[in-house]
């Protein structure tokens, strides 16, 4: 199962003052989530969750009922189940729901279960505390860790004779390997030297880089980082021409994947999906870094949160116990491909899920979480897609960089307050 899930937050923004007004509701145990019974227990997820078979097979004291609903559905589907005060027992939980759900009073707060768990937090990445810091207290429990970092094709640098990445590869570095990686015949480019990037949140990734703190206070904090970005994007697409166009609408090509590319930026998660059984060699390297700018990676994660009107939490929180434990997180770290947040755990290995011809540099990505950060995935999630939009509309030259940077900031500002 993939970390990440984004879903419509427009559909639930009108049910957002009825969920904080049911915390308190929650709070005195009020919901009516099943029947009294400590062995039954609800768990929500999206698309597939398969370690828990291996729960069921150490836990068979346990009833447990699935609530499988389809990633695109899931946050809404959710918020539903909320508002009708039938919230499942354990649910899990995108960043955004999960801040804006500990703040209304949604989800219990663990603090004072934690030692009873096993759970020791000096042992947490620093994002996993700082999100603590954030929410004022642990909420939920970080089922793993996935960040953005760089592909490469070393077949196609070993034949342009080209030096492989290393971890102190800027922005010039990646855009002067892309130029002699670009291949052109007859006027047509038969291969990029870097594809295009298609997931948004390796550009709120490259903002945080050129300087920005990307959010704060719950809203994008978003200027001269993203001004930058936006600059060298347009330079490696429309001057340079190493990489093609965005793609416009939802289904967008992985030309790295497809072997039309050298180069490409990322979430983790596609070493162990996409890029596994590809056909040539390649391997990972850190994420370029802006000239002059800051260390920056962003971080995604889901978090196990126990549902306040919850009348099985003896089960509950066994049930976080089993998955924080080195057991439920090596399974969890094998089926996702995902680092664990406990650094301990993460040191040894497990979630490196090794694929035909690659990769080798696993440190790319332990390093890459151990510095990285939550920030856009912790607002609600349209507002941000809706940027993203912009962001490409810009490469493709159909707006101005003074829109993207002024007003279609300030309008996804907007938006996520609206959602808070």
């Amino acid at each position: 199962m993939n970390v990440r899930l984004r879903s419509g937050a427009k559909k639930i923004v009108a049910a957002v003052a009825a969920i904080a007004s049911l915390g308190a509701m929650a709070a005195c145990g009020s919901g009516t989530a099943s029947q009294s019974d400590d062995n039954t227990l609800t768990f929500s997820y999206w698309d597939t969750f398969p370690v828990l078979e291996e729960f069921k097979k150490d836990n068979p004291d346990i009833q447990l009922k699935e609530v499988k609903v389809p990633g695109d559905s899931y946050n809404t589907k959710i918020n539903q189940m909320i508002l009708g005060n039938n919230a499942p027992d354990v649910m899990l939980l995108q960043e955004a729901d999960y801040v804006r759900y500990a703040k209304n009073g949604v989800i219990d707060k663990l603090d004072d279960k934690l030692g009873d768990m096993g759970v020791k937090t000096d042992d947490f990445l620093p994002a996993i505390k700082g999100i603590a810091d954030d929410v004022d207290g642990y909420y939920g429990l970080s089922q793993g860790m996935a960040t953005e970092i760089m592909y490469y094709n070393k077949d196609m640098f070993d034949a342009a004779g080209v030096a492989y990445p290393t971890a102190d590869w800027t922005w010039d570095d990646y855009a002067a390997a892309a130029q002699k990686l670009t291949k052109t015949e007859g006027g047509q480019t038969t291969q990029w030297g870097s594809d295009a990037p298609s997931f948004n949140g390796v550009w709120y990734s490259l903002a945080g880089q050129g300087g920005d703190a990307v959010v704060k206070d719950g809203k994008l904090s978003l200027g001269k980082g993203l001004k930058a970005a936006l600059e060298y994007q347009n330079k490696m697409t429309n001057e340079l021409k190493v990489q093609p166009a965005p793609s416009s609408g939802s289904k967008v090509s992985d030309l790295f994947a497809a072997g039309q590319a050298a180069m490409t930026l990322g979430g983790s998660w596609l070493i162990a999906n996409t890029y596994k059984d590809v056909d040539f060699n390649w391997d990972i390297a850190p994420m370029p870094a802006a000239p002059d700018g800051q260390d920056y990676d962003s971080l995604h994660t889901s978090f196990f949160a126990v549902s306040s009107s919850s009348k099985h939490k003896t089960a509950a929180y066994k049930f976080l116990k089993w998955m924080m434990s080195e057991k439920g997180q090596v399974a969890l770290e094998k089926a996702n491909a995902n680092i664990s947040p406990f650094k301990s755990i993460g040191d040894k290995g497990d979630y490196q899920i090794q694929g035909k011809h690659g990769p080798s540099n696993w440190d790319a990505f332990t390093e890459a979480a151990e510095q990285g950060k939550f920030g856009y995935t912790t607002v609600a999630s349209t507002p941000t897609f809706d940027l993203y939009n912009q962001i490409n509309a810009y490469i493709l030259g159909q707006t101005s960089e003074n829109d993207v940077l002024k007003t279609a900031v300030d309008k996804a500002n907007k938006d996520i307050e609206a959602a808070q």
